[in-house]
This record gives C-alpha cells, structure tokens and sequence, in this order.
C-alpha cells in the first residue's frame, strides 16, 4: 500500500538530488533533540506493510528470518488482529493512531468523495491514476491536506494524548503537538506542484523521507532507494535514535518493502519478510547485543493487512465497475467534482469500491440492481432509514442491521439484526455473534458508512479486484476488502507480558497508552 504513494513522492525529488545532497544536513533533528530520561522502557512498534501469519510462520520455521524469530520466541503471538476497512494505507493508520473508526477520524481510504467539501480525494492509488487525477491534487492532498485538515480535529492521536516525547518514522499519518517543516525539493516549487517549505504538526521526533529527516547521515538520494520511503531509510533514521540514546517513550516505525512484494509475487511468498528480517536484524544489532534490546525495551511487530491471491485466469480477475455501471455516466478523474451531468462518483480502492449517486434522479436501487448482476461481487451496503442493508451477487437474500440492540460480540457491541445473516457470515448461539469470513464485521462495515449522504459499499469475493479508470491492476494479489484474507494481521509483542485487553488494531492505541502509563 505505501509502496504507491512513496512512488509519487520520490517522482518529485528526481531532479533534485543534488541540490538537496548540498543543503539538506542543515534540515536534519539529530542535535535538536533532547536527551530523554525516562525510568520506563520505550516502545517500539514496527510496522510492517501487508505482513501475514501463514508467511511469517514459514519464514520463522526455515530459518530465514532470526530476527523476528529471536522476537518470536521471547515474546507473545498474536496471529490474528482485526485491521481496519477498508484494509488501505491511511485508513488503516488513522484507525491505529486515533483508535476509531473512519466516520470519527474521517479518513475513508486512499480515495473517497469528500462530504464536506463535495470532492474526490485521492491520496495515490497508483501512478497511471494518479496521473490522471492529477499529481499537483494528489501531492497536496497526501502531504499538505491529509494530517492538518483531512483527520478529524475533534479526534486525537496517540501523539497528541501523550505527555512525554514520541517518534514517527516514514508513517503517512502522524499529527502530532510540535511545528515541523516539511522541505519538498525544488522541483516541486518550480513547477508549482508544491511550495518550498510546508508547515506541518507531529510528534516531538519526525522523520518523513526526505521531506523531514532526523540525522544528516542517513542516505536517501540513491535513486534505487526512493528517497527515503523504504524499509532502509526507516531502519538507518531508527538506529541513529538507538545509537545516540534518543528513544522516546513511543516510536512508531514503518517497515513498507514487503507490501510491493506480495502484491507481485502473491500471499504466500517469503521474500520481502526476509528482506524486512535484514533490516530488523541491523536494528537489534544497534544494541549491544539482542537480550539487551528485549531487555530495555518493549517491542511491538504488527502486520498492517493480509492480501488475498487473484484468480490465475487474466480475464476474469478484475471486475470493471465501468462496464457494470454502465449506461450511468461516471465523473472522470480529472475532475474533482461532479457536474451537473454527472450521474456517480466512483472510487476504488483495490477490493473495494464507494459508489456515490450524485445525480438525485438516479436511486440506489438501480444502482444496487445492477451491482447484484455479477456473481463477483461479495457485499453491498447502504443505510436506509437508521439501519445498514446488505445484498449480495453472489448469493440471493438481505439482511439489515443498525446499532443497539439483542445480540452482542466478543468485542462488547450490541447489535439488531435482521434476515439472512449467512450474508456476512455471522452465526448466532445465545445471543452472541460469532464472525466468520469477516471479522468484526458489523462494526467495519458500519464505520464507514457516513462518508456521504448516499452511498453504496461494495466488495468483491476474495480473487478478484475492482478497477474503474486508470485503476491500478495487481497479478499477485490484493487487498481492501472485509474478508479475513485482507483482514487478520499478526502481531509479536517482546519485552511485556500485559496482553492487549482486544485484538484489533483500532484498539491498540489505548493499550500503548496504558503500557506507558504502567511504567510511571
């Protein structure tokens, strides 16, 4: 997932390399940084990009990942959180950093149509979509917009509830208490793309590329490396803390080279947590010796999202919304706002899409009548009259389901529910839901729902992908959707036995929050 968006960003600072080679060191925090005294151990969680139990496992077992298997084996296991949906980049972030859902923190995934300012956002889905909804939009969107306006103000991150200093390295979303200048190259400037300097908010220590940096030693300009948006320069930037006694109480640290991989190669394939292993190696290796990194510190390694392989057959692995849609006339990207001729915005991200009416003629039953014609189609949702409505291409039935109510889950949310609940395969024994395919569904599936006044969610059956204009198109496999395969993500946690009271992402904020609070 972030593999994207960093290719944006190292696009821009191509052609300026050199300059920044002369000028840069001077940008650099190293020797602004105060020296910390804590009595606690800090916390470190690494994330690493689309990280799966099943891989991992296997990695650990041929012996081609010491690192995370040192961890593994000195720690706990969980090999199934919940993430967030959809299961993309930024999203999922702001879930994890704010711990709520997207109607709280307003981030509804790497594109969604705006509700308040009646536009398309996009924070970089691909390069050709990219492209064609315009980079100047996407770069001010990602890098300007996304943490200083776009996340909800009447929520916090975990940066923000913090009173002693913390660190963010390459996360995408990061607002924070303390002022940072963000220096876009002067390419940007040039052509009007970005302005020179960008004043931003995160935490107390901020590494993003070679946007913003910590030490002037760490290497970013070779083009082999994009520009600091990897799983190298991220490794470089958290040794040089370790090494000169930075830590803060919280780092949050972004492992992103794996995620390109798997999208390439498929679920199954070991590669890029070998590589990401290599680099967690050179981290425990910034200690004087591996007992002592568990010893002081207290580890947190967390997959983002799982990924589900498509379908071996080319000609029926991507399901094109434009053809399902069609007669309706679909806004084109280029425009970041309906026309009155407009009938839908769309907006897809990977295994799911939004579907936005925004013409008032058209209904959503015509629109659902359509989707429900292609048997690829997993899950469509809408709201109507207080409850949430799911149907199906897969499978004939509805069911409805709304807050509140008899039934109630693992997770201490209560629910209504009626009709066919095989449609979310759920199964219900005395009351209790137990989930299926899709995990803490009903919760996920309802978070996003007040991205706009209508709106249509739609997912497609683990295998395939949706694509609409310019989408990217992924051989490997995919991610984006409620199903397990995109959902379940594992964690290790070394150096504390406090298990996390839940076992989804959107909860885990409160659990480092309390980890640091048992120290004081």
């Amino acid at each position: 997932m972030y593999n994207l968006l960093y290719f944006l960003i190292w696009l821009l600072i191509i052609g300026v390399i050199l300059f920044y080679k002369l000028n840069k060191r001077k940008y650099a925090q190293l020797k602004k940084i105060s020296p910390t005294h804590y009595r606690q151990r800090p916390i470190i969680m690494l994330i690493v990009d689309s990280l799966m139990d099943a891989p991992l496992q296997e990695a650990i077992r041929s012996g081609q990942a010491p690192a995370l298997q040192y961890l593994f084996k000195n720690g706990m296991y969980f090999p199934h959180v919940v993430s967030s949906f959809p299961t993309m980049s930024v999203c999922i972030d702001s879930c994890l950093i704010t711990g709520t859902f997207p109607n709280d923190h307003h981030i509804f995934g790497l594109t969604y149509f705006h509700r308040e300012k009646k536009r398309m956002i996009n924070f970089g889905t691909g390069p050709r979509e990219s492209i064609a909804f315009g980079l100047k939009r996407v770069f001010k969107d990602g890098i300007e917009n996304l943490n200083q306006h776009f996340i909800n103000k009447n929520v916090k991150t975990i940066y923000e509830e913090m009173e002693d200093p913390s660190a963010s390295i390459n996360g995408l979303v990061y607002r924070g208490k303390t002022q940072h200048t963000l220096r876009p190259p002067f390419f940007a400037k040039l052509f009007g793309i970005l302005p020179g300097k960008i004043t931003t908010k995160g935490p107390s220590i901020f590494s993003y590329g070679s946007l913003a940096k910590i030490d002037p030693d760490t290497t970013y300009d070779q083009l082999i490396f994009r520009c600091g948006m990897n799983s190298r320069f991220t490794r470089m930037e958290l040794t040089s803390l370790i090494k000169h006694y930075l830590l803060p109480a919280f780092t949050l640290a972004y492992l992103s080279d794996n995620d390109e991989i798997v999208h390439r190669k498929g679920p199954s394939t070991t590669k890029g947590i070998i590589k990401t292993d290599q680099e967690l190696a050179k981290i425990l290796n910034a200690f004087p010796s591996w007992e002592e990194a568990v010893k002081e510190n207290i580890w947190v390694i967390l997959g983002d999202s799982g990924q589900t392989a498509m379908v071996n057959d080319s000609t029926q692995m991507y399901v094109d919304l434009r053809k399902l849609l069609h007669p309706y006339k679909i806004m084109p990207l280029k425009r970041s706002q309906p026309l009155p001729e407009d009938q839908i915005v769309l907006c897809v991200n990977e295994r799911m899409a939004y579907i936005y009416p925004v013409d008032h003629q058209l209904t959503q039953d015509e629109i659902i009548s359509k989707l429900k014609q292609e048997k690829r189609i997993d899950i469509i949702a809408w709201v109507k009259e207080g409850w949430i409505h799911v149907e199906s291409g897969q499978q004939a039935g509805h069911m409805k389901y709304k807050s509140g109510g008899e039934y109630h889950d693992i997770y201490q949310q209560n629910w209504s529910i009626q009709g066919d609940f095989s449609l979310l395969d759920l199964s219900i024994e005395k009351q209790q839901i137990q989930y299926g395919d899709y995990p803490d569904v009903l919760a996920r599936l309802a978070g996003v729902m007040e991205t706009a006044e209508r709106v249509i969610v739609v997912t497609v059956l683990p295998g395939y992908e949706m694509i609409g204009e310019s989408s990217p198109k992924h051989k490997g496999a995919s991610h984006g959707s409620l199903h397990a395969q995109d959902s379940l993500v594992p964690m290790i946690v070394c150096g504390t036995n406090y298990k996390p009271p839940s076992l989804r992402l959107v909860d885990l904020k409160k659990w480092i929050l309390e980890l640091i609070r048992q120290q004081t």
